[in-house]
């Protein structure tokens, strides 16, 4: 889930000051029946090794399991060529988040009227942005990986090596098409394609020399 992290722990220097996205997993409590803290004995002298050994995880079965969990997602996102993460989700906590705030401006309705403060842009932004992550995210399911210019698969052939495969693929069965005129238009443009990246490796080439 999206969530406030909050800035009193080791995710502060990367979430708050250098806004990289930022996660935790933990154990924690039914919050609807335990109404202590998570952690009454957190940051004082008492948080001991000897405290988790003989009390809370004797086994240390939990902190393998947080350990095993983190590793894996670590795994997952390291090793995925787009990250298993749903920008509608993102929609979501601001549609609940510019609500709960919202909801604490109304305890000042009088002077909300008075000073002419509106969230309607708020709101409007936030659904504005809901609305283009649904399309986002449809059409990054339908995104092709393959970006290598030069030695991409075509996609007549997948099994096989192609060099330049999009001026392949745009000449493949080019006499059989309905529009000639089109047909070679885009065989223009994979060839635009195909040399302007080459002669941007050329630059960066020859930026070093």
């Amino acid at each position: 889930r999206i969530n406030k992290l909050g800035s009193g722990s080791d995710f502060e220097a990367f979430f708050q000051r250098l806004g990289i996205a930022s996660g935790r997993v933990r154990y924690t409590k039914n919050r609807k029946v335990d109404k202590y803290s998570n952690y009454p004995v957190y940051h004082t002298t008492y948080e001991t090794f000897e405290l988790v050994k003989r009390f809370y995880d004797p086994s240390f079965q939990k902190q393998l399991t947080v350990a095993q969990i983190r590793a894996g997602l670590v795994y997952e996102l390291s090793d995925s060529p787009l990250l298993p993460l749903h920008c509608q989700d993102y929609a979501e906590a601001l549609r609940l988040y510019a609500n709960e705030i919202y909801d604490q401006a109304k305890k000042h309705e009088a002077e909300l009227e008075k000073y002419k403060v509106s969230f309607d842009a708020l709101f409007s932004a936030v659904n504005h942005f809901a609305s283009v992550a649904t399309v986002f995210h449809r059409r990054l399911s339908q995104l092709d990986m393959n970006k290598h210019i030069v030695f991409a698969p075509s996609s007549r052939n997948k099994y096989a090596g192609m060099s330049f495969p999009g001026i392949y693929d745009a000449l493949f069965d080019i006499g059989s098409r309905g529009d000639p005129h089109k047909a070679w238009k885009e065989v223009k443009r994979e060839i635009s394609i195909a040399a302007f990246t080459v002669q941007a490796a050329a630059g960066i080439l020859e930026g070093v020399l």
